[in-house]
């Protein structure tokens, strides 16, 4: 009998899939069978009463009457079949009604363990929720008619020779299957869309969040040989590009068409996926279905314009300049100068690679401005933020941003304003810069993280959060009168923002990741921020608190800190993007000790939904007394980076005063955000406009042409590095 083999030789081996089902139903290829049986030593595994968890021995008990076989017809048996851990007290059907929970014996070590929940049948009155050795690895999943099944992978260690599953906090909770492999391996945590999910948009792109234990992903194992996206009515492959997140912490697979109507797929990620240590990525697939797509209604239409003059090079942001040409920047710190012509296209580029030459090598540029001063072409001075350039193998140095000036005909006279800010060790960096209309001797500029959810995790190289990161920084050029200004706050820096008279001071914290900014009209600040994938950690609030509490960004209006005090959390699941409405000393979600900051997003005070809720927070931990709250939510692994205020009255006023924002990832795309209410958050939100959907490779960054309406948009491919500018012209 296979109940004879011990599981813990298996798991160390191979994967060792267990699939919940009655006795008398056929065993999924792979797995073995667990039918209910009461734990015993001799199987190595089975069921004991969730309430004897505490004891020094669990009682066990057998649910062999809690098994079911759904037996619809189109459904993986690993998804048909279940076993129920929370039998409904109400319920008149045969079942053991006592709560239970599952054990594996297993030698002490780390593994990877999936779970699957849900019920193939329309019974959707659960609240399924799985925690793994005590932590929640499934939260509140509530299933819904076309969505009906959750999985996920989470990296635990065993301490006591028994891998624990429980349903505790959940609501007749069904467990489908489980599987067990070594937690050495990268695999795969969670996907969007689930397996067996149905009713989807065909013009969906799919995302798949990651468990990584050494590093980060190795963008150059992702690809059609490694990922497959099958159509399985033709049993052939889809046409997609492939990428990740700046932390090399996602699965992003975009299919260049639009998926067909009402059909199956099956994604494949096969060990040819490798972490940058070399690891190789556990295999995984689901499949989905697609519904009937919807063409939205819209009479704004922009035509794409391809541009034959505009060199392959790695884009990063635009700008028109006072003299009435096209800069674009790039990773590598070139800047291309464009003539623009009355038709909207660009014709021969200028280079300039000053800032190159100033530096003695590449210098990645994000942010770029002309000061208000700069009126023509005989005056131009141009303000870039750049970071030392990562080529994706080593770990960028922590203290290399810099704010600079570029002056002169051609810009060639260069002269750094700030420098030792900090990097991460990726691609949070010194990001875009802003000025805002009256102030012209201050820039506002955006520092992101140096992690993923405020304390060290192993996709950002373990490193810490600083004095000046996660934040919009307020420059105060006037107040530097012998450039360079070191910013350096650590590691033998001495630069303290809080001190009288500091020229660069913190204007608003808990900004993870926000690539660009705009100062609206309206006389608002917004910036789109990138959530983080899967697997960030939290810090706790130490006891007693540090001295950086009793000089937080919000003293001045509420004191010294003394609460909330929070645990601190790991291996979080991925968070979602958001818009933030920025206000001077305000702070948005992403902790760091160093500005005595603890609580990531809204916390979890109450046992309903509350706003950006934490799951994984016990019930009852507070937001920050100084979070802000959100604009708007873009939802998980849309990457919004670029923004602008369009101000043009082209296609009869429709647009002017809306905020255009790229979609890097999810979407490749331009969504409209529409700002009003008595806050002036957003209103109304527009997707699927003509002429704002479809590009290849993704947007990055955009600008308008106020004089027409025009806009060109910076694109990057994370394939090949590589990138392109188009040309958008609004259709009457």
């Amino acid at each position: 009998m296979i109940y004879k083999i011990k599981p813990q030789i298996l798991v160390l081996a191979i994967v060792q899939g267990i699939a919940f089902q009655p006795n008398d139903t056929p065993v999924p290829s792979g797995y073995i069978k667990d039918i209910g049986q009461a734990y015993n030593d001799t199987r190595g595994f089975g069921w004991v009463r969730e309430d004897s968890l505490g004891n020094s021995t669990p009682t066990p008990l057998d649910i062999q009457l809690n098994t079911r076989d759904r037996n619809q017809s189109g459904i993986d048996g690993r998804l048909n079949r279940l076993i129920h851990l929370q039998y409904p007290l109400s319920s008149s059907g045969t079942a053991v009604k006592i709560p239970a929970a599952w054990e594996y014996a297993l030698s002490k070590g780390s593994y990877n363990v999936t779970v699957s929940v849900g019920d193939a049948s329309n019974t959707v009155n659960s609240k399924h929720q799985i925690n793994i050795e005590g932590t929640a690895a499934i939260s509140g999943f509530v299933p819904t008619a076309t969505r009906k099944f959750a999985a996920v992978t989470r990296i635990v260690n065993v301490i006591d020779g028994k891998l624990t599953i429980d349903a505790r906090g959940g609501k007749n909770t069904k467990l489908n299957y489980i599987a067990i492999a070594p937690g050495n391996r990268p695999s795969i945590r969670t996907t969007n869309p689930n397996d067996g999910q149905t009713n989807l948009s065909p013009d969906i792109s799919i995302t798949a969040d990651l468990n990584l234990p050494n590093s980060g992903i190795a963008v150059n194992t992702i690809s059609a040989s490694t990922i497959k996206l099958i159509d399985c009515s033709t049993n052939t492959q889809v046409n997609a590009t492939y990428n990740t997140s700046g932390g090399g912490d996602v699965i992003v697979v975009s299919p260049i068409n639009r998926l067909k109507n009402n059909t199956k797929y099956l994604l494949q990620i096969t060990d040819g996926v490798q972490d940058s240590n070399g690891a190789a990525f556990l295999p995984y697939s689901i499949s989905f279905t697609t519904g009937t797509f919807v063409n939205p209604v819209s009479n704004i239409t922009f035509e794409q314009i391809s541009l034959a003059n505009v060199p392959a090079k790695s884009y990063t942001t635009v700008l028109i300049g006072p003299d009435n040409k096209l800069y674009a920047a790039t990773l590598l710190g070139e800047i291309l100068r464009f003539p623009i012509n009355a038709d909207g296209t660009l014709g021969i580029p200028q280079t300039i690679s000053s800032l190159q030459t100033a530096n003695g090598g590449n210098r990645t540029i994000i942010g770029m401005h002309f000061d208000p001063s700069s009126t023509n072409a005989s005056n131009l001075i141009l303000w870039v933020t750049n970071n030392y350039y990562w080529n994706g193998t080593i770990d960028a140095p922590e203290w290399s941003g810099k704010i600079t000036r570029l002056s002169g005909t051609n810009l060639e006279i260069v002269k750094d304003y700030v420098v030792d800010l900090p990097r991460s060790s990726r691609d949070h960096l010194t990001n875009s810069i802003e000025f805002k209309a009256n102030e012209p001797n201050v820039l506002y500029v955006l520092q992101g993280s140096n992690n993923s959810t405020g304390a060290p995790n192993t996709a950002w190289s373990n490193r810490l959060e600083q004095l000046l990161t996660a934040a919009v920084l307020r420059v105060d050029l006037s107040k530097i009168i012998s450039p360079p200004l070191s910013v350096k706050t650590e590691d033998g820096g001495t630069y303290n923002p809080f001190n009288p008279g500091a020229p660069v001071t913190i204007f608003a914290s808990g900004i993870r990741n926000g690539y660009d900014l705009v100062w609206h009209t309206n006389g608002q600040l917004y910036v789109p921020t990138n959530g983080s994938a899967a697997g960030g950690n939290t810090p706790n609030t130490p006891i007693p608190l540090p001295l950086a509490c009793q000089n937080r960004i919000d003293k001045a209006t509420n004191g010294a800190y003394t609460t909330p005090s929070v645990p601190g959390l790991s291996s979080l699941g991925t968070q979602r993007d958001f818009l933030f409405r920025i206000v001077k000393n305000g702070y948005y979600g992403h902790p760091n000790p160093k500005h005595c900051e603890w609580v990531l997003g809204g916390g979890n005070p109450t046992a309903g939904t509350d706003p950006v809720q934490i799951n994984e927070y016990p019930i009852g931990t507070l937001p920050d007394r100084n979070w802000k709250g959100i604009a708007f939510d873009f939802g998980e692994h849309f990457s919004p980076n670029g923004i602008i205020e369009y101000r043009s009255n082209a296609l009869g006023g429709q647009l002017q005063g809306k905020l255009l924002v790229t979609r890097f990832s999810l979407g490749k795309d331009i969504i409209v955000l529409t700002p009003g209410g008595a806050n002036l958050d957003i209103v109304n939100s527009q997707t699927a406009i003509s002429g704002f959907t479809g590009f290849n490779p993704s947007p990055l960054d955009l600008v308008e042409n106020p004089m027409n309406g025009n806009l060109y948009v910076a694109q990057l491919s994370q394939e090949t590095g590589m990138g392109k500018i188009t040309l958008l012209r609004p259709l009457n």
